[in-house]
């Protein structure tokens, strides 16, 4: 599933051939007790329905609008995610036209009108690749090295906890929870782009129920002084065909391998 924000968001890789910004934050005096991380997603898990209702979806269906705001154009997106690892992003955009990014549990691909057909390698392949793993907010000791909360501050408004993710990769970033809600709000990290390795933040808005979970519907995304903004408004559990995931043809044809070349 993609991670109800960040990287969740997989949303930097969509976009992200596109563009991308620098952060900011403002750190309030630490709180005197912290929790555990495993407490903060314990909160987390509560926050958006429990974790017996997670458990329950195996495919997600996400539709809304993107809108790059400083060039003031926008369009339609749909983000596909499912059981156990992956993960699809279409984003049609006006004066660009369609942007595919996706995940097949192996292959990871970009489908770009600015830069072409791209089979992903490297630590761009190893960011989607933790992106696409449907269970992220339980934070699986298979997906996840150590939790550890690390502070509280204002961010985007709210009094957040700030927690320091280390993954099984190796990849490392900060996500922002909110202290009285208990949801996550943001993240922080350096992506992979065509640029370079950029600090990237992203925060999740707007929460709403759909069906028996509550997920954000504004994700905002900066980096590199760009933001865009995407609003969803519909979620679909458990609808999503495996063969949504299938690797484009134009992306077969990139894939030298036999290994890679299986399907």
């Amino acid at each position: 599933m993609f991670r109800p924000f960040d990287r969740a968001l997989a949303l930097t890789a969509v976009v992200g051939a596109v563009l991308v910004c620098d952060p900011s934050f403002t750190v309030s005096a630490q709180a005197p007790a912290l929790p555990t991380g495993r407490e903060v997603v314990a909160r987390h898990l509560e926050a958006m329905g429990g974790e017996a209702a997670f458990r329950a979806v195996t495919s997600m269906r996400a539709r809304g609008t993107l809108s790059l705001t400083a060039q003031q154009i926008g369009g339609e997106v749909e983000i596909f995610s499912a059981r156990p690892n992956r993960q699809l992003l279409r984003a049609t955009i006006g004066g660009i036209g369609q942007i595919e990014n996706g995940y097949d549990g192996t292959i990871g691909w970009s489908i770009n009108p600015m830069t072409g057909a791209t089979l992903m390698s490297g630590r761009e392949l190893v960011e989607l690749a933790d992106d696409a793993v449907f269970d992220s907010p339980r934070y699986p000791a298979s997906h996840v090295k150590d939790l550890a909360v690390v502070g509280r501050e204002e961010f985007d408004g709210r009094q957040a906890w700030r927690m320091k993710v280390t993954f099984v990769s190796g990849n490392e970033q900060f996500e922002l929870f909110d202290v009285e809600t208990g949801r996550q709000i943001g993240s922080e990290s350096r992506r992979e782009t065509p640029l370079g390795v950029v600090p990237t933040t992203t925060f999740a808005r707007e929460y709403k129920p759909f069906g028996a979970l509550t997920l954000p519907t504004v994700l905002v995304q900066k980096a590199l002084g760009f933001e865009q903004v995407v609003t969803l408004s519909s979620y679909e559990f458990n609808t999503v065909p495996p063969e949504t995931f299938a690797v484009p043809p134009r992306i077969k044809a990139l894939i030298k391998s036999p290994a890679q070349a299986r399907r």
